[in-house]
């Protein structure tokens, strides 16, 4: 049965899989919900694939609130959540003088990381624009962050809640295009998305700069598809939406959405 699910994901994907099939185990055998810490995009369909074939409900907070990462609501045929409170998250404001320093997202992620010492998964989105900064958090740990985070980048910072209505759209700006690539592995995808050597895109793998759906990838054949999202440190995010067939000279003709690094 794993080895059936496990040949529709990539090897990287087969530990969230255990878990996954564990939390869905506890809700069949305990006939409750179960609730999982912040998750990522690729993370969530891999648990509504898991659910749909053992007949649980899958909710995302997603559902309720539009963010990248999310918390989900793996639920018996009974229960169906009725507004984003069965959550359980938090909208904090990073309220700071933006005078003389803007705050970044890597500044916000950095200091979360290093001073709290806390996992990844207990938080989701971090929202900045221009001069505000908003952070989403697992609703038990609203103190931690509030006590915890007094400074950002030697700016004095206040964490103050807010409701999900003021929640910041986050200012994006994508970029559609077509590429020719002769093959899909990684290093020739991003030679050519990027417009990079070869030996600066072996050069990014080497330094563990590149994720394709949130893992980490080294190696330089790995074969990316369509659907996939690959993030490049310092360059941005691609995804690859479409395949539009091939030229005459059999490259692959791909559609891409690219989201540069500000």
């Amino acid at each position: 049965m794993r080895k059936d699910i496990y040949q529709h994901f990539s090897v990287e994907d087969i530990p969230f899989i255990d878990k996954g099939l564990e939390w869905l185990r506890q809700v069949e055998e305990h006939y409750a919900p179960i609730l999982t810490p912040f998750i990522n995009p690729h993370q969530v369909f891999i648990l509504k694939t898991l659910g749909n074939n053992h007949g649980i409900q899958v909710f995302s907070s997603n559902d309720f609130v539009a963010t990248e990462y999310s918390r989900v609501l793996l639920v018996p045929d009974y229960f169906i959540p009725t507004n984003l409170a069965d959550f359980e998250m938090t909208l904090l404001e990073i309220v700071y003088s933006s005078k003389f320093e803007q705050l970044t997202h890597a500044k916000i992620l950095g200091t979360v990381l290093n001073r709290l010492g806390i996992d990844r998964k207990l938080f989701g989105d971090i929202v900045v624009t221009e001069n505000r900064a908003q952070i989403i958090v697992d609703q038990k740990f609203t103190p931690l962050f509030q006590d915890g985070i007094q400074k950002i980048a030697k700016l004095p910072v206040k964490l103050e809640v807010r409701s999900f209505e003021d929640l910041l759209e986050a200012q994006n700006d994508y970029q559609e295009k077509e590429v020719l690539l002769p093959s899909l592995r990684l290093d020739a995808f991003l030679s050519n998305v990027l417009k990079l050597s070869r030996s600066q895109t072996s050069d990014l793998l080497a330094k563990k700069y590149v994720q394709v759906n949130y893992h980490l990838v080294e190696k330089s054949d790995y074969q990316v598809k369509i659907g996939d999202l690959v993030s490049v440190r310092r360059f941005g995010r691609i995804s690859i939406l479409r395949e539009n067939g091939q030229t005459k000279r059999d490259k692959k003709k791909i559609t891409v959405q690219v989201l540069r690094s500000k």
